[in-house]
Order: structure tokens, then C-alpha cells, then sequence
């Protein structure tokens, strides 16, 4: 009988009825699935903290584009001013003009009015004419983002950057000198105003009308805010605190309603504290305090 020969096959060839090894192993791909679900989430959380950084102004600002009544509503005279030109010659600002009379108490002086970030300079009306009655000439005007003024998104940077603009217009425009120009800001431009006294130490005096306290400690009280880092995205934070401790201006911090006391207590000298129930409060409060800084006028 003839001898079978073993038949060897050729290198390289696999049997393809053996059994297979699997291509992954079940943790191989549990992993796979975890680490996915994982970039996932870690993509949209990213998301939202972008979100959040490009529109947190939202959070601190409720502007609005209309002017529904002007000074001459209130049968004051007025001038309509725009400023603050771009290299191309637009203006980015808006603002009113108040003179008072030449016989005025203060005919010589201007307070510079910095609003709250809220409405546009028409829900300053009120105010407008109490200041008015004072007799000093008043500045009032939009930050960009507001009223007329340019239509973009408002920040601390640049309502900063705006309130030194008015400042301009007033000394380089209308040759105010320094010394003679008040600043006033009320509520979130309160800390405006105090940042803005620190920048021009020239001022002679500051006006602090129901002061907000930082943003950020408002935010932490939000819960929404409380998944996300916002000690880190959080760039308008309006804390006037190290300016006020260092400021030698004097400052008047009007109260509607009792307060912690947090910008009164690291506040450096001179200052002085009033809490105003009605507007004749109001009214006495800063007659007292800019007869003691502006006199003789």
C-alpha cells in the first residue's frame, strides 16, 4: 500500500474553519463607551462654560435701545450730545446736557451722572430733575450698548472705558477743569463712579447712591452658576472695595434702606454716610455734602 504523504500548508494560510479570536473584549469596548461618553460630556460642559464667558453681560446689564421721554418732557433745557468718535468719525456715545442758570449755586461746577445699566437714560428722568434742582449743570449719557449709543454688547471694560470718555468730553471738549467736575453713580455705576475717581484723583468729589455689592457675590446665590467655575469666567465683577480703601477723594454713599455697611466700612477717609427715606432727604443729603466740598461758588 502506498505511504500518504502529510501535506504541509503554505505559510501565511489559516484554516478558516478555526475558531476566531474576537477582534475586542467585552472590557476593551465598555471602555471605549465610557471614555465616548466621557469626551462627551466633558465637550458640552466646555460648551457651556463658553456660553456662559460670551454671555454672562446678560447677567449683570438689562439695557434698552429706546428713549421714550427726554429732559424737555420735563420742561428742562437741554442739549442733545454725541461723542466719543471712532478713527472713522462715529460717535459711539449719546448724552444729555443740563445746564443750570448762570446765577446757580453751582453754575460752575458739573456732576457726572453714571446710571445703573439698566433701561437707557430716559429712566433717569426723575433723577435728572432732582439733580437739576440743586443747581449745578448735569451730564448724563448711555454706555454703549444702551439707547442711542453704539449697539454692542456692554462689559465692566467698557462701561469703564466710557465713563473716562464723558470725563474727556467734558475737559477736553467743553474745558471743565477737573476740579470742578462730581461724579455720581448709582447702583452698578456706583462702582463705575468709584473707579473713575480713582483713575482722575482730580475729581472733588464722589457720589455713591445705593451701591450694589460685587456681582460675583450676587451670582453665588444663583444656583444655576453653581455647576459651573464661575470665579474663573466670571470677568464683570464691579468690586470697587481696593479702589474705596485707597481713595482720598470724598465720597457720599446714599442709602435708601439700612446696609451692611461693606463699602462704608473699608472706605477711606473723608466720608460721609446718609440713608434717605424721601426725596428731601435726598435732596438735603447731597446740598450738605457738596456745600462742604464745593465752596464758595
Amino acid at each position: 500500500m502506498a505511504k500518504l504523504k502529510k501535506h504541509t500548508p503554505p505559510p501565511g494560510w489559516k484554516n478558516p474553519l478555526a475558531p476566531q479570536q474576537p477582534l475586542a473584549s467585552g472590557r476593551w469596548l465598555l471602555g471605549g463607551v465610557a471614555a465616548t461618553l466621557g469626551l462627551a460630556a466633558a465637550c458640552v460642559y466646555i460648551t457651556f462654560c463658553l456660553l456662559f464667558w460670551q454671555g454672562q453681560w446678560q447677567l449683570v446689564f438689562k439695557p434698552s435701545r429706546t428713549i421714550t421721554a427726554t429732559p424737555a418732557t420735563a420742561g428742562l433745557k437741554f442739549d442733545e450730545i454725541s461723542f466719543d468718535a471712532t478713527e472713522t468719525g462715529t460717535f459711539q456715545l449719546n448724552g444729555w446736557w443740563i445746564p443750570t442758570e448762570p446765577n446757580a449755586p453751582y453754575a460752575a461746577d458739573t456732576l457726572l451722572l453714571l446710571h445703573n445699566g439698566s433701561g437707557s437714560l430716559s429712566d433717569t428722568l426723575p433723577q435728572l430733575q432732582a439733580l437739576h434742582n440743586l443747581g449745578i449743570n448735569v451730564f448724563a449719557f448711555d454706555y454703549r450698548g444702551f439707547g442711542k449709543s453704539l449697539n454692542v454688547h456692554p462689559s465692566e471694560a467698557s462701561t469703564n472705558e466710557d465713563a473716562d470718555a464723558a470725563w474727556r468730553y467734558l475737559t477736553d471738549t467743553r474745558h471743565l477743569s477737573p476740579s470742578s467736575i462730581v461724579l455720581d453713580g448709582v447702583g452698578l455705576g456706583a462702582a463705575i463712579a468709584a473707579e473713575t475717581a480713582g483713575r482722575h484723583p482730580q475729581a472733588p468729589a464722589v457720589i455713591l447712591e445705593d451701591p450694589l455689592p460685587p456681582t460675583l457675590d450676587s451670582l453665588q446665590f444663583d444656583a444655576r452658576t453653581h455647576v459651573l467655575p464661575i470665579r474663573l469666567l466670571f470677568h464683570d465683577r464691579f468690586d470697587p472695595t481696593r479702589t474705596l480703601a485707597r481713595l482720598q477723594t470724598p465720597k457720599l454713599l446714599l442709602y435708601s434702606m439700612n446696609d451692611p455697611g461693606r463699602y462704608w466700612d473699608v472706605a477711606a477717609e473723608p466720608k460721609q454716610r446718609a440713608i434717605v427715606a424721601n426725596g428731601q432727604d435726598y435732596l438735603d443729603s447731597l446740598r450738605g455734602f457738596l456745600g462742604k466740598y464745593l465752596p464758595g461758588r
